[in-house]
């Protein structure tokens, strides 16, 4: 079973929640487009009423992902979100795993939770989503790397039949394809996403992230970042034009049920079922195949360990708080570390 990116309850939905914006055709203006003279457009593989590759159906998807679910539903956690200590004899680390987009209503905090968040100095994200500078930089990163800018547009890329199902996807939505022409199919992929999970209740601004980030402020907490906004939107635009598609494609396909199997995947994490969320969302079979597995977690946690290692060498209490799916799986961070010889204490 290979569970698609839009699916996952992990990584960069903040950031893509910026992007939104991009679904209005006046959001392009201003923005730097990629230069025509330095992107090279492939014209022997321009799908253009191509046939069609071949493509999952929606019970095929639906197959595959039910086996997973019940496959993660034979475990359980503690009832609240799992956290890990690291420690030495004058720092301590927490680790934990968040959902960038929730319902307003979840209630999700522990004692366990509230007691380490407290007395962290330094609260430790992904990305810079607290100041404006950082937002900023999102917003040109994502969008320069997520508009094609040299004369092609999606409609003319796309071959007809995934053309159909997106157009499809698209009117529940009352968003028109001509918004969507400028922009490449990963882009597409991310917009779509989050305005179905916004539609359906689900709300950025309830997500993990953002709470922290308050809460930061007002406790006058020190902010550090793990990657920058440019490498999480290259995750993407460097996938393979038709590993772009697919992607796209199965978005469009599996629209409807997106909001379930979210909230499906944030009952397991707010349980703290870290083997659960591991084999939903952060493993090779089900982290999306075709490289993007390796893309998303592997290769990011594998950067984010020696960060991770360095904030021994200073006084004082982190809380790194990243996707959960980070966090889970044989190659998460916390796995990476116990490897070191590191001992990590939690599930």
């Amino acid at each position: 079973m290979k569970l698609r990116p839009h699916t996952l309850a992990g990584w960069t939905v903040a950031a893509f929640a910026l992007a939104l914006t991009a679904c209005s055709p006046s959001s392009t203006d201003g923005t730097e487009e990629k230069d025509p003279a330095t992107t090279k457009v492939d014209t022997e593989t321009d799908t253009t009423n191509a046939e069609p590759a071949e493509r999952r159906d929606r019970e095929d998807i639906i197959e595959e992902y039910e086996a997973a679910l019940a496959e993660a539903r034979t475990t359980s956690g503690d009832g609240g979100p799992a956290l890990w200590t690291l420690s030495d004899e004058d720092t301590t680390i927490y680790l934990f795993g968040t959902v960038h987009i929730l319902r307003p209503d979840l209630d999700w905090r522990t004692d366990e939770f509230s007691q380490a968040f407290q007395s962290a100095d330094t609260l430790v994200l992904e990305v810079d989503m607290e100041s404006e500078e950082g937002q900023r930089a999102v917003m040109r990163d994502f969008m320069q790397r997520g508009l094609y800018g040299d004369g092609r547009t999606l409609s003319g890329q796309l071959n007809d039949a995934d053309l159909a199902v997106l157009i499809d996807a698209l009117e529940p939505l009352g968003v028109p394809i001509a918004a969507l022409d400028p922009m490449e199919p990963w882009m597409v992929a991310v917009n779509l996403s989050v305005l179905e999970l916004q539609q359906e209740g689900f709300d950025p601004n309830a997500g993990v992230e953002r709470v922290l980030i308050e809460e930061a402020k007002a406790g006058e907490k020190d902010f550090a970042f793990l990657e920058t906004a440019s490498v999480q939107a290259d995750i993407f635009d460097t996938l393979p034009e038709d590993v772009q598609e697919t992607f796209l494609y199965e978005t469009a396909l599996m629209l409807p049920d997106s909001t379930t199997m979210l909230d499906q995947i944030v009952e397991e994490w707010a349980d703290g079922d870290v083997e659960g969320l591991g084999v939903l969302v952060a493993n090779p079979d089900t982290g999306g195949g075709e490289g993007i597995y390796d893309a998303l977690f592997v290769e990011r946690n594998s950067n984010w360990v020696p960060q991770i290692e360095a904030m021994l060498d200073e006084p004082g209490t982190f809380f790194v708080a990243v996707g959960a799916g980070h966090l889970a799986g044989p190659d998460s961070v916390v796995t990476m570390l116990r490897e070191q010889g590191y001992e990590v204490e939690g599930p």
